[in-house]
């Protein structure tokens, strides 16, 4: 058991909690039960597992610790270390180590019928709560520019509550770079903007289209009015200021899948 915070396994997992140690490291974690199973079921390249006592303390931790036992290398953890390993309030006793995706892979949209781009967006739990919906709505990938959150941080993995492991996500992009790559493959960029004159159900979404979201606060980057994009609106008849992003990106998705649904084409 380890139980010292000195320990070469345990300042390594301390590192992943920052952008520059999973970039060092070319790894990230997971923490929790449903988390940890999903890692499993989608196959994801898993580096290493750490447990507490604590897991043992219901049958589904219990079967959970026999699947990764002799499959992965893995360590028990003291209940009182592993809490400071965790960002969660309350642990479960589990956490894992995961490959980080080449950063460095070229991006290709040939493959593209519909996926997201997620611009200059920072809060962490909208950023998952997209790539959750992304997973949901069988999207061919997610898109995220440099201004973006680090989706690989805790809190996108968990608010993705899964998602994560499954998408295609390219990050750390620039407009000009996916523009290119739309235009390229013939691929729409649908952007949602409050101020624009066409609403979103007036659009077509069934051909390849990438949905563009942007901050909630300041919207898109400037960048974007150097492209050829079409911008929809979101009816709001109520008082708020605005629609959450998440749920603007949702609603966008959604139509298009609407849209597929009654021409036949759309894709699961």
């Amino acid at each position: 058991m380890i139980t010292s915070a000195s320990n070469n396994f345990i300042k390594m997992v301390s590192s992943l909690h920052h952008k520059k140690g999973r970039l060092e490291q070319k790894l990230y974690f997971a923490e929790g039960i449903h988390l940890v199973q999903e890692a499993l079921k989608s196959g994801i390249m898993l580096r290493y597992f750490f447990w507490s006592a604590k897991l043992t303390g219901s049958m589904e931790g219990v079967q959970l610790l026999a699947r990764l036992k002799g499959k992965f290398e893995g360590y028990e953890v003291s209940e009182a270390l592993f809490a400071k390993m965790c960002e969660t309030e309350n642990p479960q006793g589990i956490l894992v180590v995961l490959q980080l995706p080449d950063e460095n892979r070229e991006m290709d949209l040939s493959h593209i019928n519909l996926g997201i781009v997620i611009d200059s967006l920072q809060d962490p739990g909208n950023v998952g709560t997209i790539i959750r919906t992304a997973w949901a709505s069988s999207l061919d990938g997610v898109l995220l520019t440099s201004e973006s959150a680090d989706p690989y941080q805790g809190k996108v993995v968990r608010s993705s509550q899964g998602g994560i492991f499954y998408m295609g996500i390219h990050s750390g992009l620039e407009p000009e770079q996916i523009v290119q790559h739309a235009q390229k493959n013939h691929i729409q960029i649908i952007a949602g903007d409050p101020k624009a004159d066409k609403v979103y159900y007036e659009w077509d979404l069934t051909a390849p289209t990438l949905i563009l979201v942007g901050n909630e606060g300041s919207g898109l980057q400037d960048k974007w009015e150097n492209f050829s994009i079409q911008k929809v609106s979101i009816p709001q008849p109520g008082s708020a200021e605005s629609l959450n992003v998440a749920v603007s990106a949702g609603i966008l998705i959604y139509e298009a899948i609407r849209q597929r649904t009654i021409k036949g084409t759309c894709q699961s």
